[in-house]
């Protein structure tokens, strides 16, 4: 795969001397070669937590995730988990700690199976007998049985097509560990997304949907309980949200999450199966809940919530349902184990090093593991919250990440990077990786603003809808409000600014290149160009756009009205837009009639593709993809401020 060459040439990593450590500029290189861990199962007893870590990319591919082991009480460091192969994920501790099961990828078929092993014995047992391959399972609370969601292919067409909105069928099997053997548990629904057990192994509650694509996975799933034998008993009220559903300790309450009535924010609550009251929680906390799992006495749940630019892992009793924050974590954070006693497994960041394993014990935290221990050695300018008004009074708040050695007395030149959603957030913690140039671009002298505009995760549920039909309205001057601020306490250079960024950070450049009277440089990555397209082809289909502009069908003129692509004639500043061809999510097409259009009328613009990239691009292209956004980003600031 080969890819245009970039414009400027940057700098090379850091240099162990015989005097130390020579600062350098961290490279797109640098920042490829980073390894992630992901998904900390703490072991029941608390002694061990088993991780999943995904070494760089090679040159051309991904590379498979490989599960490691590390003690809790810090005696000996990480290690690989003996026995665990390449592609090895989802692993998952037995209730009383002495298997582990985890899915695999089989050498016959090269499908994924589930396997039983125990932690110290390379040797595994598959589990067989059931009609497609496992994406999901969930152990019985008694241990002896284990409720496993598999999908088949689509079957083909005959002539090699494919038929649209077409996917696999989902089946439900309970495998009876005692004699090894899977049973098909029928289920009306076409799609299953996800299970779990009541503490009488009698009944399940699943996440389901009408059809398999994301758009039900994401908007349109329902949560029920059903019997062991299928019988269906309750439906849930509302579209679910992809919370884990999960049975209270008595088996008399569900926790789940919903999609408030504007069909954009969420919501979680403990619903009463008998009286079928629903309990919001933590209705007046202001910010979101990300997980939530339950005391095993159930008098209470343990959550992660993300409010502002902080992530907490907090504690909410169902007396009162209100969430009391007990430990602020860095990073962007999804999910937790705990032990019996309460500990806590997660992998959490700093803002001086990426997500490493970290334990806690109510307030009490500490790291476990340290998987790239170069980071110590780079040299790294200070990151810090910033705060100020929108032009209304509204209060906001965001990131702001400084060069190295940086002069309290020269402003500098500022890249302001949108994030994605619109509703999603920057956190605070490590900002360094293919999508986040934060920490790259600090290190060649270019100081990186990150806001936190309104229709930003974290916020209550009036900040979360505020940008509802209003896309590059007051969010974009929300963003315009910060830089102003950073200009006034001369840290930016005003005849030195950029912006951009990924997905809805992209449809922001492209926003921005056309109501611009201040920026030097735009950069729009997969980002969106027209609103109307962009909602009738997206793969979440009209969930995602619809509530915040209505259907696209009939409200034709108010996307028009805030899709980027009305506005190119106006574009007067130089454009980088950057597109993955096998984007499903936001369709390159996107990209291609912003780029035409400026194209036409002669205007600075330069399309970068990338010809096997999906919309995401972690875990599923090579370190050459990675390496290569970056320095286009790089390149392209170095060029224009």
């Amino acid at each position: 795969m080969t890819f245009p060459s970039a414009f400027g040439k940057a700098g090379t990593g850091g240099e162990v001397t015989s005097g130390g450590i020579t600062p350098q500029e961290i490279t797109p290189r640098d920042i490829a070669s980073l390894r992630s861990v992901t998904d900390a199962e703490i072991s029941p007893d608390g002694s061990m937590v088993v991780y999943m870590r995904v070494d760089p990319a090679r040159k051309e591919g991904p590379t498979p995730p490989v599960l490691w082991e590390v003690a809790t009480d810090g005696h000996r460091p990480a290690m690989k988990l003996p026995g665990s192969l390449a592609g090895d994920h989802e692993a998952r501790w037995s209730p009383d700690g002495k298997s582990l099961a985890l899915l695999r990828k089989a050498k016959a078929s090269g499908e994924a199976e589930l396997v039983l092993a125990r932690p110290w014995n390379a040797t595994a047992i598959p589990v067989g007998g059931m009609k497609g391959s496992p994406v999901t399972y969930r152990w019985a609370p008694d241990g002896r049985f284990i409720a496993v969601i598999t999908r088949e292919k689509p079957v083909p067409q005959e002539n090699g097509s494919q038929v649209e909105g077409a996917s696999g069928a989902s089946h439900l099997f309970i495998v009876d560990l005692a004699h090894m053997t899977a049973r098909e548990v029928p289920v009306s629904a076409p799609s299953i997304f996800d299970v779990d057990w009541a503490p009488d192994d009698r009944r399940l509650v699943l996440r389901t949907g009408q059809e398999g694509g994301l758009d039900y996975f994401w908007y349109r799933s329902v949560v029920s309980v059903m019997a062991v034998d299928g019988g269906h008993l309750q439906t849930l009220p509302g579209r679910a949200t992809a919370v884990h559903p999960s049975f209270s300790p008595d088996g008399q309450q569900l926790l789940y999450g919903y999609f408030a009535d504007n069909g954009i924010g969420g919501h979680v609550a403990r619903y009463d199966l008998a009286s079928g009251v629903r309990h919001p929680v933590g209705a007046d906390w202001g910010g979101a809940i990300l997980r939530a799992v339950w005391d095993q006495d159930g008098r209470g749940l343990t959550v992660l919530g993300f409010r502002g630019l902080d992530t907490s892992l907090a504690h909410v009793a169902t007396a009162d349902d209100r969430v009391e924050p007990f430990a602020t974590l860095q990073g962007e954070i999804f999910s937790f184990s705990q032990d019996r006693a309460g500990n806590i497994a997660v992998v959490a960041s700093t803002r001086q090093k990426p997500g490493e394993v970290w334990l806690y014990h109510g307030a009490d935290g500490h790291v476990l593991t340290d998987t790239n221990p170069e980071v110590a050695h780079w040299d790294l300018g200070e990151e810090r919250v910033v705060r100020w008004k929108g032009r209304d009074g509204l209060d906001l708040q965001g990131i702001l990440v400084l060069p190295p050695h940086v002069s309290p007395r020269k402003p500098l030149p500022l890249f302001v990077q949108v994030h994605g959603g619109p509703l999603e957030a920057w956190y605070d913690g490590w900002l360094g990786s293919w999508h986040n140039w934060a920490r790259m671009l600090a290190s060649h002298g270019i100081a990186v603003f990150m806001p936190n505009p309104r229709g930003s995760e974290g916020g209550d549920t009036a900040f979360t809808v505020a940008n509802r039909g209003d896309w590059g309205g007051q969010d974009y001057q929300d963003i315009l409000a910060g830089v102003d601020m950073l200009e006034h306490e001369g840290v930016a250079d005003p005849g030195h600014l950029a912006l951009g960024g990924w997905s809805y950070g992209g449809f922001m450049g492209m926003w921005a290149a056309g109501h611009n009277d201040r920026f030097r440089a735009i950069i729009a990555g997969a980002g969106i160009s027209d609103l109307e397209t962009m909602a009738v082809a997206t793969d979440v289909g009209f969930s995602f756009i619809s509530p915040y502009f209505g259907d696209p069908l009939t409200h034709r003129v108010d996307y028009a009205a805030h899709s980027p692509l009305s506005f190119a004639s106006a574009v007067n500043v130089p454009v980088l837009l950057l597109h993955g061809n096998a984007d499903a999510r936001v369709p390159s097409v996107q990209s291609r009639l912003f780029y035409a259009a400026l194209h036409e009328q002669g205007k600075p613009v330069r399309l970068v593709h990338y010809p096997a990239a999906p919309h995401w691009f972690g875990g599923s292209v090579g370190m050459d993809t990675e390496i290569d956004v970056q320095q286009q980003v790089l390149s392209w600031l170095q060029r224009y401020l």
